[in-house]
């Protein structure tokens, strides 16, 4: 692994809020109350952020005693207050906007489970972004058993800001949903390019300064279909980001419709259950 002054800088903005058990009312899996749950959620991301130069910021939401002697136990930043779910969005948006441009942020509910190697691979990608771009469009005829480029068109004008979701999710395998996307590899992962997330992403402080419009206009009502539609390209991105997620997945989001294929979820919740 290399040292952590040659890996980015990562500000976790982690928001967390254990009166309300889902704002979707989604049940939770494996029998979690919501307190046990985020409680696996976060050690999953301290022990996966180990060796890795970040700064964790818990935005607490109304949370109770119980969280915050949590809470206190690790390295972090606690800020509280009673927000709600849109307001909360907002807070960490303002948050993020304190540190320099070249940070990452990665803006992390409280209900995802993460997989050990989880920055090993976001780290990987965040180095080697410059090799990550969407191809142009290409006709071509075959002439004299070779394949001659007839037009080609551009997706973009400037190579567009990343943004990484760190969730494979299950519906992306069914028919309904599935649909044409750029796959992509790093030195050690695969990447597929996504138009739609949660609030839950990495993207560059630049970008949020860039973008702050309209991520602050998704806040209301949770409005994660405008981010998604608004945000990020899927065949051109003019003004638009390049959003991927990794297969197989590196976190998964515990609802029970929701959980992620290829993640062995009993035993690495097991494991944490003993951890805290």
């Amino acid at each position: 692994m290399n040292s952590k002054e040659e890996n980015p800088f990562i500000v976790v903005i982690f928001r967390s809020c254990d009166i309300v058990n889902a704002v979707n009312n989604a049940p939770r899996p494996f029998d979690l109350d919501k307190k046990t749950m985020i409680k696996i959620c976060f050690k999953s991301l301290w022990n996966a952020l180990q060796g890795y130069n970040y700064k964790i910021i818990v935005l607490g939401d109304n949370l109770s005693q119980e969280m915050k002697d949590f809470f206190a136990n690790f390295d972090i930043e606690l800020q509280e207050g009673i927000f709600g779910n849109d307001k909360s969005i907002r807070e960490t948006i303002k948050i993020a906007q304190q540190f320099n441009d070249t940070d990452w942020v990665y803006f992390c509910e409280d209900d995802y489970l993460h997989k050990p190697n989880c920055f090993e691979k976001i780290v990987t990608l965040i180095k080697e972004k410059e090799t990550i771009y969407p191809g142009t469009i290409k006709w071509k005829q075959l002439l004299r058993k070779r394949h001659i480029t007839l037009l080609s068109i551009p997706r973009f004008f400037s190579k567009p800001g990343l943004v990484i979701h760190p969730c494979d999710y299950p519906d992306r395998y069914e028919t309904q949903y599935s649909e044409k996307n750029f796959i992509f590899h790093t030195s050690n992962s695969h990447w597929r390019q996504i138009s739609d997330t949660t609030f839950t992403f990495l993207i560059q402080v630049k970008d949020i300064k860039d973008k702050r419009r309209i991520l602050l206009k998704s806040s209301f009502r949770a409005n994660d279909r405008y981010l998604s539609t608004t945000l990020y390209g899927k065949s051109f991105f003019f003004k638009k980001m390049l959003c991927v997620s990794p297969i197989p997945t590196l976190t998964s989001h515990m609802h029970t419709q929701t959980l992620s294929p290829f993640f062995d979820h009993l035993e690495l919740i097991t494991q944490l259950k003993k951890e805290i």
